[in-house]
């Protein structure tokens, strides 16, 4: 993480643009519940078309301000990481061309091939994932439960019982990826290698005949790695289902509750609308934070490799 802060630092106006854009993003997507809630309890109910008119027409303006934030917020987000990347490898590039012989065989030309490309990726990857979610989920996960909590104290306390469940199934998922993500680029620097041997060596690999040891050696790693890559994604991929599934048996619980509150006139169908709103945007916040936390990992690996070429000094002077 000191890697990507070291460099977004060069940024701090773009990130700052950044950080407006995702207040105006959070405005927008729970200010809206907001006011329909007011329209059904205070426009529909009691037929005031004034009010709907006026509410509706501040709807608009809001959803113009959020259609803005998203595109300011997009833009922020591909300029910061694609620039950080470009440095990232400007530099690689740089320090490798510093190296002496010595440092070339510690690394490995396939590995710094890979470190240059593949991990700079990754870590464009993180980048761009951290600033559309992980200044914007705080902010939403706050906002919502402020809301839930103000709207409907004893519903809020079933949304507050599925939080442990995501974060602990999150916490496991993070920890078993770092080491598969470790094994695949490493794995992806053995491919890189045989595949270099294999260009720079055809003419003597086709002389003594030796195509079909080359080409089985080759397809041992590829299918090593598609073995890495599949668990990978596996993990990854497994965690949307649970969460839906946790969050689908929470609305469940709530509208059971709450028709008992309705029946019982303790609760108005407006609010348990915006409700409704309010949890989705908190138990998505939650999962796009999680997801950051699982992407973690594999950019740290990424990151731990780039870090080592440039802390790298040539042994000639």
């Amino acid at each position: 993480m000191k890697l990507i802060l070291q460099y977004m630092k060069r940024y701090k106006g773009l990130v700052l643009l950044n950080i407006l854009s995702v207040f105006g993003f959070a405005l927008v997507e729970l200010g809206i519940p907001t006011l329909v809630s007011n329209m059904i309890d205070e426009g529909v109910l009691r037929q005031d078309k004034g009010y709907l008119l006026q509410s509706g027409a501040v709807i608009a303006v809001i959803s113009l301000i959020g259609v803005c934030g998203t595109i300011l917020l997009g833009y922020c987000c591909a300029k910061i990481s694609t620039a950080v990347t470009r440095d990232i490898r400007n530099d690689v590039f740089a320090r490798v061309q510093s190296f002496s012989h010595a440092e070339m065989n510690r690394f490995g030309v396939s590995s710094l091939i890979t470190r240059t490309n593949n991990d700079a990726f990754q870590i464009l990857t993180f980048i761009n994932v951290i600033l559309r979610t992980a200044l914007l989920t705080p902010v939403m996960i706050v906002v919502s439960f402020t809301l839930t909590i103000s709207s409907s104290l004893e519903l809020s306390l079933i949304i507050a019982s599925t939080i442990p469940i995501i974060v602990i199934g999150v916490v496991a998922v993070g920890k078993a990826s770092a080491p598969i993500s470790e094994r695949q680029q490493s794995s992806l620097d053995r491919l890189n290698r045989i595949f270099r041997e294999n260009l720079t060596g055809i003419r003597v690999i086709r002389s003594f005949n030796n195509d079909r040891h080359e080409t089985e050696r080759f397809d041992q790693e590829n299918r090593f790695y598609m073995k890495q890559s599949r668990s990978l994604f596996k993990l990854m991929s497994s965690t949307e289902p649970v969460f839906f599934l946790v969050m689908n048996l929470a609305a469940l619980a709530i509208y059971y509750v709450a028709a008992g509150m309705i029946d019982a006139d303790i609760l108005q169908v407006g609010k348990l609308v915006a409700f409704m709103e309010y949890l989705f945007h908190a138990m998505l916040s939650v999962m796009l934070f999680c997801t950051v936390f699982m992407m973690y990992p594999r950019a740290s690996v990424s990151a731990k490799r780039i870090q080592a070429v440039l802390k790298t000094s040539s042994s000639v002077k």
